[in-house]
């Protein structure tokens, strides 16, 4: 990839004369003075249209002496800096398209460099395209903290007063980061900012935001709201999309089920169960999994131990591509923990991990760790919790987010066990963290 540069017309002037060995006089010819070029050369007259034609006739008339080709061309020589600027920024923009799907830092570089030439050309329309980029870049590799950065740049250009495509493109945008963030209250004032300000937004749109505002509902524990928000949903797309209906649903009873209202959460389930295509492995082993949670729960041991051995059959029947394989793996392995199958639900726990960490789920990572941990405390290898402990710290400092609820797992651990070292390298690791993102914040 090549760096751009924007020329000026006194530039352009003195480029030619090099370029093809000629004289102010050269140009000039009989027509227009040398003082008039030497002042353009200076920056203290303009060029105006006749006299670059004038210029360009007498350069092709020397070239066609001596059979040089001229180059350039009178729209080279009018065109001033700011179009020459959006023609740049315009390439800059084709260049970080053509290398998003690179992970090295070639990206960033680049990124860089554009960023430099924004600080002296500061096209509003250009730097939106740019910084929704850069946010689907680091999406991509899953820094979600840089992601958040530069969708909220891009953002805070747009009139956020007037309903766009492009407003939109990136609310929905920031609100999947968000969640991936743990950041669900700012997700849910992304996703309620776009209901209330743009009433008449797309339906699919509209569908989105509320989807996306129950499952952070649902994560704050606000069941109420994460319920309202999916019938508001439901009433739209079912009888649109069969799909996403059944998305719908069972969200609902997932609500239901961590309410403890769980014959109304084993009720949407039977009723999905006689519904979808059992082919549609997905969501039909998702759901055994989610109901055999419910039968453990109420003591129908021998429902449950049913349901898995359904689900065993079927799993390899997943692609390991799919978004809820981490998810089922890991539901699995915690109703094998409360069935008393501890080392099954190690095994299914570490599939999660590594099923997990190879589509980038990063956003379960933690809770997966969380789950490790209370099955390495059941089975009392201490050895194996120094594994989670690398990795929360590892982890916290790519995600620049510390997870209070597996920290305070590991120093339960370590308390417990009398770790003093443990909890002494935790302690520093937090309040160092800490220090630095308020540090950083200042600036």
């Amino acid at each position: 990839m090549v760096s751009y540069k924007i020329l000026s017309v006194a530039n352009k002037l003195k480029n030619i004369r090099d370029k093809y060995g000629l004289s102010q006089e050269d140009l000039a010819g009989n027509e227009i003075t040398r003082n008039l070029i030497s002042q353009i050369e200076h920056n203290k007259a303009n060029l105006t249209r006749s006299a670059a034609e004038i210029m360009l006739k007498n350069l092709k008339k020397i070239c066609d002496k001596k059979n040089v080709q001229v180059d350039e061309d009178i729209n080279y020589l009018m065109e001033d800096e700011k179009s020459q600027a959006i023609k740049v920024l315009d390439k800059y923009i084709d260049d970080l398209r053509d290398l998003t799907i690179y992970k090295d830092n070639v990206f960033i570089n680049k990124l860089r460099e554009v960023e430099d030439f924004l600080v002296t050309w500061d096209f509003r329309d250009k730097k939106i395209t740019i910084f929704e980029l850069a946010g689907d870049y680091f999406s991509s590799t899953n820094d979600f903290y840089n992601a958040s950065l530069y969708y909220e740049k891009a953002k805070a250009l747009i009139d956020i007063n007037i309903y766009s495509d492009n407003i939109v493109h990136i609310l929905r945008k920031l609100s999947m980061t968000y969640y991936y963030m743990l950041r669900y209250q700012d997700d849910i004032n992304c996703c309620e900012f776009a209901l209330k300000q743009f009433k008449n937004m797309d339906e699919e749109y509209r569908c989105i935001f509320l989807f996306n505002s129950s499952l952070c509902y649902g994560q704050l524990k606000k069941y109420d709201l994460a319920l309202k928000r999916l019938n508001e949903v439901e009433s739209i797309i079912k009888n649109i999309d069969q799909n996403k209906y059944y998305e719908v649903l069972i969200q609902k009873a997932i609500c239901y089920q961590w309410m403890k209202e769980y014959q109304k959460s084993l009720d949407i389930y039977n009723k999905l169960l006689e519904s979808i295509d059992k082919s549609d492995y997905e969501k039909y082993l998702f759901i055994l999994v989610n109901s055999s949670d419910i039968y453990v729960e109420n003591s129908n041991f021998e429902k449950a131990e049913s349901n898995l051995r359904i689900i065993l059959e079927n799993i390899n029947n997943l692609n390991e591509s799919s978004t809820l394989l981490p998810s089922t793996y890991l539901e699995m392995s915690r109703i094998l923990k409360k069935l008393g199958y501890t080392k099954d639900a190690e095994l299914y726990c570490l599939k999660s991990l590594n099923y997990a960490k190879r589509n980038t789920h990063y956003y379960l990572v933690n809770d997966i760790y969380g789950e490790l941990l209370d099955i390495y405390k059941t089975l009392n290898v201490p050895e194996k919790v120094q594994t989670i402990k690398d990795e929360f710290f590892s982890n916290s400092s790519r995600d620049k987010n510390l997870n209070s609820k597996l920290m305070f797992k590991l120093l339960d651990f370590y308390f417990a066990t009398n770790d003093i070292h443990s909890i002494k390298e935790i302690y520093d690791f937090s309040k160092n963290f800490i220090q630095e993102r308020m540090i950083n914040l200042c600036y």
